[in-house]
């Protein structure tokens, strides 16, 4: 997904439409990173778009929290906090 980052953890929405990305950068940070999928028009069809992007944290866990707070899609889908 990045060349900067590996992916740490993958959270699909549950009807598999939009995904959030915990990275882990190259210098020893993390983000995470959403994705959605979109209907185009006739011509575009369906395709995958960037959503929302992160700034830097400390460790996976306090990424994958700040993603919860942030997407209302997470929000939803897991009532409580992630351990």
């Amino acid at each position: 997904m990045c060349s900067h980052a590996e992916t740490v953890k993958v959270i699909d929405r549950a009807d598999g439409k939009a995904k959030v990305y915990i990275l882990a950068r190259h210098d020893g940070l993390f983000e995470y990173r959403g994705n959605a999928e979109i209907q185009g028009d006739e011509y575009e069809g369906i395709y995958w778009s960037p959503t929302e992007q992160s700034g830097l944290f400390a460790s996976a866990h306090e990424a994958e929290r700040a993603a919860l707070d942030d997407v209302p899609w997470l929000r939803h889908q897991f009532r409580t906090p992630l351990d």
